[in-house]
C-alpha cells in the first residue's frame, strides 16, 4: 500500500492525521485507528509524513487561491465561508488540479500566469 492510499483511507474514515511539529511523527485522535491502520502507518511512516505535509501545503495554497476568487467576485462573508468549507471537503486527489485552475484564473499578486495560449 502506498502512502497516498493510506492517507486517503484515513481521511475517508474521518481520521485527519497531522505531522508533529518536529516533523518526525504522525498524530491522530486517540483510539480511532484500527490495528491494520496503525501497522500501515508504522510501515510507511516516512512516506506518509511527506504525503501529509504535501497535502497540507496544497490545501493551504488552494484556500488562499479560493479566497482570491472570492475577493475578485466580492463575495459575502457567507459565500466565503461556504467556499472555505467546500475546499476542506474536496478530496485530496482533486485539490492539486483545482489549485492549478484557481491559480490560472486568479493568480496571486506578482505571480506569473502559466496559462497556455494567451497573448
Amino acid at each position: 500500500m502506498h502512502a497516498e492510499n493510506i492517507l486517503a483511507e484515513l481521511l475517508a474514515c474521518g481520521i485527519t492525521p497531522t505531522v508533529t511539529p518536529d516533523g518526525t511523527g504522525i498524530e491522530v485522535d486517540a483510539g480511532c485507528l484500527t490495528d491494520a491502520q496503525r501497522a500501515a502507518i508504522r510501515t510507511h511512516k516516512p512516506e506518509l509524513i511527506v504525503c501529509i505535509q504535501k497535502t497540507a501545503r496544497i490545501t493551504s495554497e488552494l484556500m488562499a487561491a479560493a479566497m482570491r476568487a472570492c475577493d475578485y467576485w466580492r463575495d459575502s462573508p457567507k459565500a466565503r465561508e461556504q467556499m472555505r468549507l467546500e475546499i476542506l471537503e474536496t478530496r485530496s486527489e482533486h485539490q492539486e488540479e483545482l489549485l492549478h485552475m484557481f491559480k490560472a484564473d486568479y493568480p496571486a499578486p506578482g505571480a506569473q500566469n502559466d496559462s497556455v495560449g494567451e497573448g
